[in-house]
């Protein structure tokens, strides 16, 4: 780690954790495609990183120590891109799904629950179902809130 990364906000430190797991999910089948590259950069712009902040944290994701974000709603988000970025190249790896859920577990969600929260997710997007509808479907299904 970098000494001013000692000096980052929280929320970043967690947008960057959070980004290296999209990078290990996208190297989950040992090669970044073109479309996971676009999404990744995609996805890197929106947390707000610059081209050598996405350069940088492409170069170390191996290196990621994870303190997931406190409220439902940002660990919801996190799994659903973490989806996204299963789906950017149009292949279902099984090492990506084993990412993911070991992602999700580290995320808080319970054991029982991650099969059917990622087949919500999986499915959901597929379809084009939006983050909002998906997480009041897992909320009402899976959660039974």
């Amino acid at each position: 780690m970098k000494l001013l990364e000692h000096f980052d906000h929280p929320e970043k430190r967690q947008d960057k954790e959070h980004f290296k797991h999209l990078i290990q999910i996208a190297l989950a089948d040992g090669i970044i495609r073109d479309s996971e590259m676009a999404m990744l950069h995609r996805l890197g712009k929106n947390m707000g990183f610059t081209d050598p902040e996405i350069d940088d944290l492409l170069a170390t994701a191996n290196n990621v120590a994870y303190n997931p974000p406190y409220e439902l709603t940002k660990r919801f988000d996190q799994l659903y891109s973490i989806i996204k970025m299963v789906l950017a190249d149009g292949n279902i790896d099984s090492n990506q799904m084993r990412l993911a859920s070991v992602i999700a577990i580290k995320s808080g969600f319970v054991d029982d629950e991650i099969p059917a929260l990622l087949e919500l997710l999986l499915n959901g997007i597929e379809k084009g179902d939006d983050e909002e509808h998906l997480f009041r479907v897992y909320r009402k299904k899976i959660m039974r809130l």
